[in-house]
């Protein structure tokens, strides 16, 4: 089931990590009010994250892991607003100052929609 990215407010960063062929972030909320608690984001396209994270390895541009290094930077963080833009672009801001913008835009390994929002479980 596809949820409202807006949604993910207050809801914080337990996991990134590559599920088949698509990176992923996985959000957690603690409140007992806000069903479903887990909610994971899945990328088909490229993203990347303001400040930039001091990643430690270095991916091709044209592989989808690629956008590993720029999750890493949100890990353990909140998030603290959601805007979807016109052209489908994410951008999910943190506490801390750090920003995550997904592109709307397809990359040329784009097999699914460029993101979308599910039940962890599902």
């Amino acid at each position: 089931m596809n949820h409202d990215p807006r949604s993910l407010v207050g809801f914080f960063v337990t996991e990134v990590g590559v599920r088949q062929a698509w990176p992923f972030v996985t959000f957690t909320s603690n409140s007992v009010a806000m069903a479903p608690t887990e909610l994971r984001l899945y990328i088909d396209t490229t993203c990347k994250a303001f400040p930039p994270s001091p990643s430690v390895f270095k991916l091709a541009a044209e592989e989808p892991a690629s956008a590993l290094p720029a999750l890493l930077g949100v890990l353990n963080l909140t998030v603290t607003a959601v805007t979807v833009a016109d052209n489908a672009d994410l951008v999910l801001r943190f506490d801390g100052g750090v920003t995550l913008q997904v592109s709307g835009t397809p990359s040329a390994w784009t097999t699914h929609d460029v993101w979308w929002l599910g039940d962890l479980r599902a």
